[in-house]
């Protein structure tokens, strides 16, 4: 997963924290029933859901709330299906507490389903950004995501960094990067199934610094010498998609950029100092890809989970046949568990990817983005924009990392849970497949102590790791 662009490491997990393991539904004097399935009563009697009432909804519509819900009025109760349902509502991020219960029916055989919620608030700090390095001495953003607009469950977010003029050349162009989107998870069309439906929106100036030689005299000297290309791109991206079961999304995404980049030497004497630089063509160039993505995610908590699973499985094609100018293919897989592994506190973190043809530098794979820290120049990106003089973007990218966590507390408060992660990850990349790897770090290994706090404006985490690369 992509370093945390901060210089504390601050950033957000969009989170929708859980409560305690869910205890099974109690049904009033059955006797107990097979695990997973449908409650019989004496004499093997069944127990039909009569009704579902929705208590502690303020700002969200209950009919959005039942979308999501796996049972229904009629039904026979069904435990698993009802705790399947509960860990549906917290992964929405809409809820910090949601309760099941049963009660007694209006009559014999009939028995009301309880759902009781506790609302979070869904406008939440999404990126908290600043840092500092030699090419520019200081920059920041911050993002915002309402994760339940007007109560319907669509998602809005917003984002920016900004940096200002590069170090030694203050009349050059500010680098900034601007990102908002919209996002339907589930829209309900007549005689359709559920559809997921978003648009993005992404537009950025920025350079990356060229000289072959991370030892470049100009990065020892003066930044405004050396050797850059200069670029800015413009982006929008449509996606539509659909749900195959509750815990997943198949996605298709449309996306198209306008770009212009120039190279630009001010220094004559440097220029034969530049190396091949980041892929991009000179000029004004377009991009027409098409993504297909496979998310499945069972995880039980996003702040703490202690069972399931997330995997993303992604696949990108662009072609002149799309009307672009860029010939590529790309391909990642991650997976992350929870942190309950071989029975103990760890998670497991995976991610493999490959870029093949003229894909562009953004679209390769920034290895410092994957490490906790690296030892050299090589700093993690902000919203896409590199402040850091390494601009080796590689085709071939294998990440693995374990982390260990240890609960803090659990309580009520601004800061209502913590735990401490300890982590360790390592990263492998090549400038091509088949090549050896690259260098990106004197060591191909980081590690982290991180502290990760929730409270009701997002998800924090407080890096050590991140701290340490503004240094290295």
């Amino acid at each position: 997963m992509p370093a945390l662009p901060t210089l504390c490491a601050l950033a957000l997990l969009a989170a929708a924290p859980g409560a305690s393991p869910v205890p099974a539904p109690a049904v009033p004097a059955p006797a107990p029933a097979p695990a997973g399935g449908p409650e019989a009563g004496p004499l093997g009697r069944r127990y039909h859901l009569e009704r579902i009432e929705l208590r502690g909804l303020t700002h969200t519509r209950e009919a959005e709330v039942r979308r999501h819900l796996l049972v229904a009025p009629g039904d026979v109760l069904d435990t698993e299906r009802v705790l399947l349902s509960r860990l549906r509502l917290l992964q929405l991020g809409w809820f910090s507490r949601v309760e099941t219960r049963v009660e007694r029916g209006s009559e014999r055989g009939l028995v009301v389903l309880v759902i009781e919620v506790t609302e979070r608030n869904t406008l939440i700090v999404s990126d908290l950004v600043f840092g500092s390095t030699g090419p520019q001495p200081f920059y920041g953003g911050l993002g915002l995501s309402q994760q339940n607009f007007l109560g319907r469950g669509m998602g809005l977010s917003g984002a920016f960094v900004y940096g200002g003029s590069p170090s030694g050349r203050s009349d050059d162009p500010s680098r900034f990067a601007l990102r908002g989107g919209f996002f339907a998870p589930d829209l309900t069309p007549r005689r359709l199934p559920p559809l997921v439906f978003g648009v993005s929106g992404q537009f950025l100036r920025g350079e990356e610094l060229t000289c072959d030689d991370p030892g470049c005299e100009a990065y020892r000297s003066d930044y405004g010498r050396a050797p850059r290309i200069r670029y800015q791109r413009a982006a929008g991206e449509v996606t539509l998609g659909m749900r195959p079961g509750p815990f997943e999304r198949l996605l298709a995404t449309y996306r198209y950029e306008r770009l212009h980049a120039a190279a630009i030497d001010d220094s004559p004497a440097l220029a034969a100092a530049r190396g091949p630089g980041p892929a991009i063509l000179v000029g004004w160039s377009d991009l027409s890809a098409l993504t297909g993505t496979y998310e499945i995610d069972t995880r039980d908590d996003f702040f703490f989970p202690t069972d399931g699973f997330r995997g993303v499985a992604q696949v990108t094609f662009g072609s002149a046949l799309l009307g672009g100018d860029y010939e590529y293919s790309r391909y990642l897989l991650q997976l992350e568990t929870a942190y309950a592994l071989l029975g103990r506190r760890l998670r497991l973190q995976l991610a493999a990817g490959a870029a093949q043809g003229s894909a562009p530098f953004f679209e390769r794979f920034y290895a410092a983005d994957w490490s906790y820290f690296t030892v050299g120049p090589a700093l993690g990106r902000a919203l896409e924009l590199n402040f850091s003089t390494d601009s080796r973007y590689d085709a071939v990218l294998g990440m693995a990392g374990l982390e260990y966590a240890v609960p803090l507390w659990s309580r009520g408060g601004f800061f209502h849970r913590g735990y401490l992660a300890i982590g360790a990850r390592g990263v492998w990349s090549a400038a091509r497949p088949g090549g050896g790897r690259t260098a990106v770090s004197d060591l191909p290994f980081s590690a982290d102590l991180a502290l990760r706090l929730d409270t009701p404006v997002g998800t924090f985490n407080a890096s050590l790791g991140y701290a340490l690369d503004n240094f290295l």
